[in-house]
């Protein structure tokens, strides 16, 4: 069974509205039925949160969205965080020190993909770009057309 660390767009695209939408609601089928297992990086409920007051969301709607992000990943059985390590900061500031591109964020779930040698599942084409340079595994949403 095919093993994936799945970043904060993953979570976004739980949304009707999300552009990754479609390709998220197939994957979700497939982790349900047993043919990959999704893993969500410790960094993404974070990084979502973030990136929602950022955008000037308030605190009530960031809430109540994290909550029906939590809710739908339970009706599809997904429940999984990689564990945060010392070793995946640490190869994360690594990977920040040669790719200055990277987010703080995006390194991170590098990092913890690669430290659990589970393909890293994007779209970003930064994150993508830097992974095959580093010669890591990742994998696009198109290949589970």
């Amino acid at each position: 069974m095919t093993r994936l660390i799945v970043e904060t767009e993953f979570l976004f695209g739980l949304s009707a509205r999300d552009k990754l939408h479609p390709h998220v609601s197939r994957l979700l089928e497939l982790h349900r039925s047993g043919r990959i297992s999704i893993v969500l990086s410790p960094a993404a409920p974070l990084e979502a949160f973030l990136v929602m007051l950022s955008r000037g969301v308030r605190y009530d709607a960031v809430s109540r969205a994290l909550r029906l992000m939590r809710d739908k990943l339970a009706e599809y059985r997904v429940n999984t965080y990689a564990p945060p390590s010392l070793e995946a900061a640490a190869f994360a500031a690594e990977l920040r020190s040669r790719h200055p591109e990277l987010t703080f964020f995006d390194s991170l779930h590098i990092a913890v993909a690669a430290t659990l040698d589970i393909p890293l599942l994007t779209s970003d084409k930064t994150i993508a770009k830097v992974m095959g340079e580093e010669k890591l595994k990742h994998m696009d949403y198109r290949e589970f057309l």
